[in-house]
């Protein structure tokens, strides 16, 4: 799916339930779900999983319950996952430097910006997963800067957690009702996507694909981390590490668009999100535009309209910050 696609239908609330009793069903599910790979189940006897998934776009509240152990590894594409379990147990990164063991109810945040190992006990986990465009841009949300992808610390001091967990208790039930939509929802996701910001206090980061990426997730990234400087195919391909025409080959049949297409919608999906969360009385289209990588307001504007089916400056009045808090 493209930039910008999710957003325009945010009405819609997308609750989806998956009850499996084949591990290879299973195993196919988290792959695609947390962009896995050498993913198992310890234990096939009387196997089941149960998978939930309450999603408007940005963000989605999920809760996986399983019979059996399961271990592979992990590279959610273009989210941030909070993650913490009923039980203790489960290994982050087991074979690294730096393993870590998650206690019961303790959230972490999956490593961001490289694949890692999982060894999940079997039982109840609970997930939070951010749309990245999302969450960058609530962290830079007033500061006039453009939104880069973050590095999120797997672990914080358990002090800061207290206030982000009050915060899950309190928004969990209304954004696991489907009828919670608009402006409603808008504010829920926000005061969620605050806290678990000021618990984590990313760092701006220049992701690097990890040694199993496509060329198309190389440039992907790429991309997202540079979306506000000029940028040339040839720079990209040359990020990808291929040639200018296998990049534009491989854009075209995974995404069906030219990279400096898809380079668009990267920004015009910043650009829309900026607005969203900018407080229109301190703020300006043109500022917002500008941070996203866009020099010329006309165009700028002709083709946010052709993209949203409004233009920029209604966004920033009727949908601003206003509008979430």
């Amino acid at each position: 799916m493209t930039p910008g696609r999710s957003d325009r239908h945010r009405g819609a609330v997308q609750d989806v339930v998956h009850t499996l009793t084949d591990p290879g069903e299973a195993s196919a599910l988290l792959r695609d779900v947390h962009n896995g790979r050498h993913l198992h189940f310890a234990d096939h006897t009387a196997f089941r999983l149960r998978y939930r998934a309450m999603s408007d776009g940005r963000v989605s509240l999920r809760t996986s319950s399983s019979s059996s152990r399961f271990s592979g590894v992990l590279q959610p594409e273009r989210q941030y996952v909070l993650s913490w379990a009923v039980d203790g147990g489960t290994v982050i990164d087991a074979d690294g430097p730096a393993p870590v063991t998650m206690h019961a109810s303790v959230p972490v945040a999956f490593p961001t910006g490289r694949e890692f190992t999982i060894d999940a006990v079997a039982g109840t986990h609970h997930f939070v997963h951010f749309g990245a465009d999302f969450l960058e841009a609530v962290a830079t949300m007033d500061t006039g800067a453009a939104p880069r992808p973050l590095n999120l610390p797997v672990v914080v001091e358990p002090e800061r957690l207290g206030p982000l967990q009050e915060v899950v208790r309190a928004v969990a039930p209304a954004l696991f009702d489907r009828s919670t939509v608009g402006e409603g929802r808008d504010a829920l996701d926000l005061m969620l996507a605050e806290a678990v910001l000021a618990a984590f206090e990313p760092m701006p980061d220049g992701h690097v694909a990890g040694p199993h990426a496509s060329t198309v997730q190389r440039a992907k990234t790429f991309m997202h981390a540079r979306f506000d400087r000029p940028l040339t195919v040839p720079q990209i391909a040359e990020a990808a590490e291929v040639s200018v025409r296998t990049l534009q080959e491989a854009f075209q049949r995974h995404e069906g668009v030219t990279p400096m297409a898809f380079l668009r919608e990267i920004r015009l999906e910043k650009a829309r999100l900026g607005l969203q969360l900018a407080d229109p009385d301190v703020s300006s289209v043109a500022a917002v535009a500008i941070s996203c990588g866009f020099k010329h307001m006309g165009r700028f504007s002709g083709a946010y309209h052709e993209e949203f089916g409004e233009y920029p400056g209604e966004t920033l009045r009727l949908r601003g910050r206003t509008a979430v808090r």
